[in-house]
């Protein structure tokens, strides 16, 4: 059985993204488990470019942990 013009515009359409795009959370509810860093290199996360000598900014402490440790971030602000 073939498929006609008319079928398929009648058909509905399906988007390429998923309807409910999950994205990951790097930073946790509470104030506990979160640390403020300090890009030292420009780095993409959470989606975002991250400059050198940006602003700091909130992540989990597992995520910050990674960070230093690739050299990327410091929990220290360096302009002090």
């Amino acid at each position: 059985m073939a498929i006609t013009t008319e079928d398929k515009q009648k058909a509905p359409r399906q988007s390429a993204k998923p309807e409910t795009e999950v994205k990951a959370d790097h930073s946790s509810k509470d104030g506990a488990n979160t640390v403020e860093i300090f890009p030292l290199r420009s780095y993409q996360d959470l989606d975002e470019i991250k400059r050198r000598g940006g602003p700091g900014y909130s992540v989990s402490k597992r995520h910050a942990d990674q960070l230093i440790q690739a050299g990327l971030a410091t929990d220290k602000n360096p302009k002090d």
